[in-house]
C-alpha cells in the first residue's frame, strides 16, 4: 500500500522521532516550572540558626522569622521550622 522506501524510512527514523518528541516534552517550559528540581527548601532554627546563614540546610538555618518575611520565594519552595521552637514575630506599633 505504501512505497517500500517510505516504510523503510519510517522504520529507521521512528526511534529518532520518538526520542526528540520525548525530549521536547520533558524540557518544555510547563514541565520545568512545576519541577521540584528547581524548588528550594529553607530551614529556620531559633536555637542553633544564625540570620547570616543561607537558610538552605539544617546546618545553615536562619534564626528568626525576619529572614523568611524579608525573602522572596518561588512556587514549590518549602520553609521548614524546627519542631519544638517558640516562634514570635514583632509587628511593631500600629500607626
Amino acid at each position: 500500500m505504501f512505497p517500500r522506501a517510505l516504510v523503510n524510512f519510517l522504520k529507521s527514523a521512528l526511534p529518532i522521532i520518538l526520542f526528540i518528541s520525548i525530549l521536547f516534552f520533558a524540557l518544555s517550559p510547563s514541565s520545568l516550572i512545576h519541577s521540584k528540581a528547581f524548588a528550594a527548601t529553607y530551614y529556620v532554627d531559633a536555637t542553633n540558626g544564625q540570620d547570616t546563614n543561607t537558610g538552605l540546610s539544617e546546618t545553615n538555618a536562619w534564626k528568626t522569622i525576619a529572614n523568611v518575611n524579608g525573602s522572596s520565594f518561588k512556587a514549590g519552595d518549602q520553609i521548614l521550622f524546627k519542631r519544638g521552637e517558640d516562634w514570635r514575630v514583632n509587628y511593631g506599633a500600629a500607626i
